[in-house]
């Protein structure tokens, strides 16, 4: 009984797990499929059984419905990287995104790896490779990632992680299938080789670094509390940044950066590991 307890809390305790939401993770998933090779394009159809990278871009999200039997996969979704540690230690952190991707990817390249586990871990790794892209899922270990920091985004009042998370990318009003073609068709080649990287480190390293430019300035300072205002467990109106076009201007091609990096990299990913 006490671990069932346990598993509720900590499902609530993790909201921080939902990144980009579901729009931005099918088009992590769409483009992916678009660079796949040939031989990895066949392998991701068997191990799928036909179903694509952006359908099952949310599979991961979907099942913490079940945190009884999926709570365990919770802490994957994210992980600690604090501003004034300067080499990511996944041991100190609440949250094992880093490791996840890595040992996911290890179970999806081993032959003697059953269908059900490969299915298992696709399913995964299009999703995390999509987290480790979100600057707030790189969190600072402070504020759960943005979800203690309370804005106003066009009046109404959100957290910034679930700003981040959908709130930008749904305010444009696009399909997964537009925004994709949309970043498709601004796309730079040079551009997109150079971001060929296949390391995951670099990836979290980037979305740290982004991190830090994305909290707004405090509208009032808090004499009593530390930290910023509007990151506390209980924030009033008053202190909550009022955010918009400007916001979204200076920080929704950021995210879709982010979006279309990630696809590119999952693809690389697969391509070198389904060959």
């Amino acid at each position: 009984m006490k671990s069932w307890c346990w598993l509720v809390v900590s499902f609530f305790l993790s909201a921080n797990a939902f990144a980009w939401g579901p729009t931005g993770h099918r088009v992590v998933g769409e483009i992916a499929q678009m660079h796949l090779s040939k031989d990895a394009q066949k392998a991701v159809k068997n191990i799928l059984k036909g179903e694509s990278l952006a359908q099952a871009s949310n599979w991961s999200d979907e099942i913490k419905s079940n945190p009884k039997e999926y709570g365990y996969t919770f802490k994957w979704h994210y992980t600690d990287w604090p501003d004034e540690m300067k080499k990511h230690d996944e041991s100190h952190s609440s949250g094992s995104l880093v490791t996840s991707i890595k040992e996911q990817l290890k179970i999806l390249k081993d032959k003697k790896s059953s269908d059900d586990k490969k299915v298992f871990a696709l399913r995964f790794l299009v999703h995390l490779v999509g987290d480790v892209h979100m600057p707030l899922h790189v969190g600072n270990g402070h504020d759960r990632g943005g979800n203690y920091c309370q804005v106003l985004f066009h009046d109404n009042q959100t957290s910034l992680h679930a700003l981040w998370d959908e709130g930008m990318l749904e305010f444009t009003k696009l399909s997964f299938t537009e925004m994709t073609r949309f970043l498709n068709e601004k796309a730079d080649e040079k551009e997109i080789k150079s971001w060929q990287k296949n390391d995951v480190m670099v990836w979290a390293q980037e979305s740290k670094d982004i991190r830090a430019s994305v909290y707004p300035d405090e509208v009032k300072k808090s004499k009593k509390k530390k930290g910023l205002s509007y990151c506390q467990k209980e924030v009033s109106k008053k202190h909550m940044p009022k955010l918009g076009y400007e916001y979204s201007y200076q920080f929704l091609p950021v995210a879709q950066k982010r979006l279309h990096q990630a696809g590119v990299r999952l693809a690389l990913l697969l391509n070198e590991n389904l060959k």
